[in-house]
């Protein structure tokens, strides 16, 4: 049976390299245009990620920290968000024990290389063709391929049409990207209560007048990215703002920058039973909580559940199901419709800045809310953040909070289509939602 992964950045490479590991009865085609280059945003990880890729590669941080100058990522520290604390954590759970990675993601595509055992096809795709059991490749050359599968990993749509849906309740569109040399080594100290703690490495999301800016260290550089609405602000107002900010935190750039337009999106239909949508192909949201290499994990292990764990078994390939295509695809899509309200929510009490950015990101969350035809999903929501608000305050506190999550016992989510028997809200455990609501001011303190 053959299958062929379209797609030349990390979404493809991890397709590839999945399939490769836990699929090698498959015919498997790589094929991407190596002259497109990789957009290289989403340097930042959920805790999945680094037992993905050990998984995959056998290879541990030490390894990893070596080859592609990765660090260890404790969790997120949100600083000038809401309206009660200059600084707040999000941490993984149990709280010191679980990590994430800060990756480069040109690094990890070479080193997924080396686990890909594919016929690699350097050309063009310009049409995909599907009848819901065959996928007719076409290429730039005027050649072509058929394959019984294919996963769709090109990148964000050039533009959206009818089976785009947006996710309005994300404010922001545009990022302006800049790398800096060398690695900034300085602790994350965040004051809990009446304790500083102190991180070896966390994501910073600063919330700036026009956005916000996010601070991944890696080994080699550190990586800046300041997020807006190009609606609301200029490129030239972000440049502005974004030199002061560096100024401040003593970092000289000097290179070259890099702006990026981007929609907050999701396919109504990511499998139609021959070709299924990966990565930003399938859906995007703005990179607040690092959810971009999670989705794609989550949307991979879905679909090695089903179909190809039940094709693997198959002699032939048949035409698929209707009703498992579309269990499928609800599945997906209600869960980046959870995400979409969870980092959304993230907005919902402002910024230590009054601005026009900020009063919209502020009162779009409020309308949007209530624009949600999903009343499961907000049911749901409701639920965690009451879960959320039931635990002990994790600012004022802290130790009463670690103590209490660690003993915290999740149940069986609706569904283990995701490989977790951990109870959570898309990617966030009610853990999370303890931390930002009370990190936010959206809780009142008891």
């Amino acid at each position: 049976m053959k299958i062929a992964v379209i797609g030349g950045g990390t979404a493809g490479h991890m397709a590839a390299a999945h399939i490769s590991k836990h699929f090698p009865q498959f015919e498997l085609y790589h094929i991407y245009d190596s002259k497109i280059p990789s957009i290289g945003v989403g340097e930042g990880t959920l805790p999945g990620f680094p037992v993905w890729l050990t998984e995959i590669t056998g290879l541990d941080y030490p390894d990893l920290k070596e080859l592609c100058q990765i660090t260890i990522k404790y969790g997120n520290c949100f600083e000038n968000w809401g309206n009660k604390h200059q600084q707040f954590m999000h941490h993984f759970y149990p709280i010191g024990d679980t990590y994430a990675y800060h990756i480069s993601a040109d690094q990890i595509v070479k080193i997924l290389q080396d686990y890909i055992s594919a016929t690699h096809i350097d050309k063009k795709v310009i049409d995909l063709k599907s009848d819901g059991i065959t996928v007719d490749i076409a290429f730039e050359d005027n050649t072509s391929l058929q394959a019984d599968l294919a996963i769709d990993a090109r990148g964000f749509p050039k533009s959206l049409n009818d089976n785009h849906l947006k996710l309005s309740l994300i404010p922001t569109n545009a990022a302006l990207i800049r790398q800096c040399p060398g690695y900034d080594k300085r602790l994350v100290n965040v004051k809990m209560g009446e304790q500083l703690f102190q991180y070896e490495s966390a994501t910073r999301a600063v919330a700036r007048p026009h956005g916000w800016i996010f601070v991944i260290p890696l080994t080699h550089r550190t990586s800046y990215g300041y997020i807006y609405n190009s609606s609301i602000n200029s490129a030239e107002e972000i440049a502005t703002d974004f030199d002061e900010f560096l100024s401040l935190e003593g970092v000289e750039f000097t290179g070259k920058q890099k702006k990026l337009n981007f929609p907050n999106f999701t396919q109504q239909t990511l499998f139609d039973g021959a070709i299924f949508k990966l990565g930003n192909a399938a859906s995007f949201l703005e990179p607040l909580e690092a959810t971009a290499i999670a989705v794609t994990l989550q949307q991979m292990y879905s679909f090695s559940h089903w179909p190809l764990g039940y094709l693997s078994q198959q002699k032939q390939r048949g035409k698929l199901k209707e009703s498992n295509v579309q269990v499928l695809n609800r599945y997906l899509l209600k869960n980046i419709y959870k995400l979409s309200l969870f980092v959304g929510w993230h907005y919902a009490m402002g910024s230590a800045f009054d601005t026009e950015f900020w009063r919209f990101a502020k009162s779009n969350f409020q309308q949007g809310i209530q624009k949600l035809e999903d009343q499961e999903i907000i049911a749901e929501f409701d639920d965690y953040l009451q879960t959320g608000f039931d635990f002990d305050d994790p600012i004022n506190q802290h130790e009463i909070f670690v103590n209490k999550t660690t003993q915290f016992q999740a149940i069986d989510d609706e569904t283990n289509l995701a490989e977790s028997n951990i109870k959570t809200f898309s990617q966030f455990p009610p853990q999370s939602f303890a931390e930002v609501g009370y990190g936010m001011g959206y809780f009142p303190e008891i």
